[in-house]
């Protein structure tokens, strides 16, 4: 009796690991789809168009790419822009939540400080790079352009957090006398956890764009965006399309470690 118990516990167990393996196993198989799909599309283009000048093949970009990650040259180029890009994400995410703390819950903060903001989001980026350029050492170009550009995106998350948390519960805060350090830690900011984190994934993306943008322009040392002017000049597409798979899987990489510390799932959903 109990050996047939156990194993029909056994059995169960497995068909539980079974089904949960299923969802993952059709995510993956619809990521490789959509992948050998876009290749393809990228291999008809490479046929029609027919010069390497222009368009390389997906076949002469993944040998390109192989190559450089074999360099060691290349990861300190890597290693120097994902401290730039990590700086400047870091610094705009702080200064975002600080401030739209402040400006959520203040709506005179906010009448001073929105303006400002609403011009940052408005500012193409090659006029604040140039700017930088103007004002700053090479090396800190970059740096001050994805937080300036990140800066915007951050704070008007966090301030919307702030404003949409539940009226009820401030007025229940209100009514037991809660304290307002307590409340903030335990309420508005609870409340604006959802609306930081889809920001702050928002932020690493354009932060890494920026970045890129930022070091073709002021040409800092070991930079990837250095890579890219250069693989411009000497017309080598080939390096062009390697290099930026490679921002493409760095900003990949970020928002996946961020997603998984925060729990947050890039869908709006928690884990």
């Amino acid at each position: 009796m109990t050996a047939s118990t156990t194993n029909r516990s056994n059995s169960k167990m497995k068909g539980e690991k079974a089904n949960l393996s299923r969802p993952a196993f059709a995510i993956w198989r619809r990521r490789v789809l959509v992948v050998i799909l876009w290749t393809a599309v990228w291999e008809i283009m490479y046929h029609i168009i027919g010069r390497d000048i222009y368009f390389p093949s997906p076949l002469s970009t993944v040998q390109t790419f192989f190559a450089l990650i074999t360099e060691k040259a290349t990861w300190s180029t890597i290693a120097y822009s994902a401290y730039r890009t990590l700086f400047a994400l870091c610094a705009s995410v702080l200064l975002g939540i600080l401030f739209g703390i402040v400006c959520g819950l203040s709506r005179t903060m906010y009448n001073i400080f929105n303006p400002l903001v609403v011009v940052l989001k408005s500012t193409p980026v090659v006029s604040v790079i140039i700017i930088a350029i103007i004002w700053f050492h090479s090396t800190y170009v970059p740096v001050f352009s994805g937080f300036l550009m990140c800066f915007p995106i951050v704070f008007t998350g966090t301030v919307a957090g702030i404003r949409n948390t539940d009226p009820k519960l401030i007025e229940m805060c209100r009514f037991y006398k809660v304290g307002r350090f307590d409340t903030l830690r335990s309420l508005y900011l609870r409340s604006s956890v959802p609306y930081i984190n889809a920001s702050v994934v928002s932020a690493i993306g354009i932060c890494w764009k920026a970045v890129a943008a930022a070091e073709v322009l002021s040409m800092p040392v070991f930079s990837i965006g250095a890579k890219l002017y250069f693989a411009k000049t000497y017309l080598d597409p080939a390096s062009l399309f390697a290099w930026t798979f490679i921002i493409i899987l760095l900003s990949y990489f970020f928002e996946t470690i961020y997603a998984k510390v925060s729990g947050y799932d890039k869908t709006g959903k928690y884990q």
